[in-house]
């Protein structure tokens, strides 16, 4: 991948890029909702600063300057974006099958009710990437 296509992935947050001595800080903000896992987010990697943006943390995502650290980098930084997008794309699916479920409550019966269930089908990735029903 280059480096644009690594920045365009990031660039919706991203504050700058910056080489302090043999290190390369990338500095992004993201929504305080987000949440930082720790499988992404190295202890000695990432630094808080100040955010002066009205409900927004900063952070500071930094490596040695070489291939391996600045690869790892940009990797954990794209998982934590990853992450914390499909935590939202998950909440909203669940307050909109919240709706739905209230409205199947509103027009039912008790009886009717008691007797629903639910059944989730999951897809399985064959070994040629084709989704496949279970």
């Amino acid at each position: 991948m280059t480096f644009f296509q690594e920045l365009s992935v990031i660039n919706p947050y991203l504050l700058s890029v910056r080489k302090l001595k043999n290190y390369l800080s990338i500095d992004v903000t993201f929504p305080t909702t987000w949440k930082l896992p720790k499988k992404y987010v190295p202890e000695n990697s990432v630094i808080e600063n100040e955010s002066n943006i009205k409900d927004y943390r900063s952070f500071s995502f930094v490596s040695v300057f070489d291939e391996k650290s600045v690869e790892d980098l940009l990797i954990n930084l794209n998982g934590v974006i990853k992450y914390n997008k499909e935590r939202e794309e998950k909440e909203k699916l669940f307050e909109s099958k919240v709706v739905e479920l209230k409205q199947i409550f509103d027009k039912q019966n008790l009886e009717n009710l008691k007797n629903l269930s639910f059944e989730l089908t999951e897809k399985k990735m064959t070994l040629n990437d084709e989704l496949t029903e279970p």
